[in-house]
């Protein structure tokens, strides 16, 4: 009877731990337009350089660059860099460039070596920018708008040196939301979203919808060149910025930023087969170790609650039987931020076995195929040469 009191014990503290990091970071951090609002005695706001990187973006891409060239800003840019684009792309943005002097238009034909190709995109559009302040998005954000004004007050107010905001993602179907869900819980309690604008913790996040520097700062780091052959850049951005000892900070975006991530619950798990690994910069064993604690917190309670209660060990039964309780709730507070009803959460067991899937499998084929991202496949012993190292100013 100790062994399994221990395991339910053990799973629950788990499940507490991560349900506490989540709810920290869904209501501690507060939203981009609450704590950015215009006031009278707000200095005029600097120029702006808005860079879009897009590679065959030409179904979702008008809607989001037309949102950018109806923002209420006094004073900004948008370089929109077409990287080899074999559909639309080029030519819609020529188009919309036509009627608004604001938009400027890069064309990428080749990818120099040592890049992956959104990187190379986002440090073209950052040599090209004339703004004090860059905002790095992609080509199918669709930002309110005051999204922009909004950061960059944030920005100065706070004296950062770097700013990401999360924006409402919107997905359809049952599977590919309750997976969202799933994955947005994990990154806000792994990444511990409230502490990231606090200079004294080592808590980190980017977002590739909305990265907002400094131009100084920007290249005081190096830029996308120190990224250069990271899938997860927009996170490492933030991982740098923080250890060299700069100002970052995470708001949410909702309200004022939104995104339909993936089009299919297929596209999400391949989707991510870059991603996951990278984020655990490339360990097979925080790998094995995080896709066995997944499928176990998932599925364990779930087994072990009715074979506990039914072979006479209720209080072991009750703490698994407890788990899905707290998985589910918290599931479902951090639902409503993206407007999803409460039953998309109960696949949420399943959503989460799929993320330790989808980590595996990021695993495996970064291990066997490596990483190709708008460029030929990049192999792992060059992608392990290229994780972060920064210490500490």
């Amino acid at each position: 009877m100790t062994l399994p009191l221990a395991l339910a014990a053990l799973t629950l503290a788990a499940w507490l731990s991560i349900a506490i990091s989540a709810l920290l970071s869904h209501y501690r951090v507060p939203r981009l337009r609450d704590v950015a609002r215009a006031i009278p005695d707000d200095p005029p706001l600097p120029r702006l350089s808005i860079i879009v990187t897009a590679h065959n973006e030409a179904g979702t891409m008008e809607s989001a660059l037309r949102s950018l060239l109806g923002l209420r800003y006094d004073e900004y840019e948008v370089i929109f860099v077409n990287d080899r684009s074999t559909d639309q792309t080029g030519e819609i943005a020529e188009r919309l460039s036509a009627g608004d002097a604001r938009l400027k238009v890069l064309h990428i034909d080749e990818l120099p070596s040592g890049w992956f190709g959104k990187t190379h995109a986002a440090q073209r559009g950052a040599d090209a920018a004339t703004g004090e302040v860059l905002l790095f998005t992609d080509a199918d954000v669709v930002f309110a708008p005051d999204a922009a004004a909004c950061g960059v007050r944030h920005l100065h107010r706070e004296r950062l040196d770097h700013l990401a905001a999360a924006p409402r993602v919107t997905v359809t179907g049952i599977m590919l939301r309750a997976s969202t869900i799933a994955a947005l819980l994990f990154i806000s309690a792994r990444q511990r979203l409230w502490k990231v604008g606090d200079p004294r913790s080592s808590a980190f996040f980017g977002i590739g919808a909305y990265t907002m520097m400094r131009a100084d700062s920007y290249k005081a780091i190096g830029g996308h060149e120190r990224v250069a052959l990271r899938p997860d850049e927009d996170l490492r951005l933030g991982q740098i910025v923080k250890r060299s000892g700069m100002r970052s900070g995470f708001l949410k975006g909702i309200g004022l930023l939104e995104v339909r991530w993936y089009h299919s619950f297929g596209g999400f798990v391949r989707g991510l087969d870059k991603n996951f690994f990278a984020a655990l910069d490339y360990s097979v064993f925080m790998a094995a170790g995080s896709t066995a604690t997944l499928a176990w917190l998932a599925a364990g309670p779930l087994v072990m609650a009715p074979l506990l209660l039914a072979a006479g060990q209720p209080l072991a039964g009750a703490l698994f039987a407890a788990c899905p309780l707290i998985y589910w709730t918290v599931a479902t507070i951090l639902s409503r931020d993206h407007c999803y009803p409460w039953w998309y959460t109960l696949p949420f067991p399943l959503a989460t076995v799929v993320i330790a899937f989808t980590i595996w499998r990021s695993t495996l084929l970064t291990i066997f195929r490596g990483v190709a991202w708008g460029g030929p496949p990049v192999p792992l012993a060059e992608l392990r040469k290229a994780r972060v190292r920064v210490r500490r100013q």
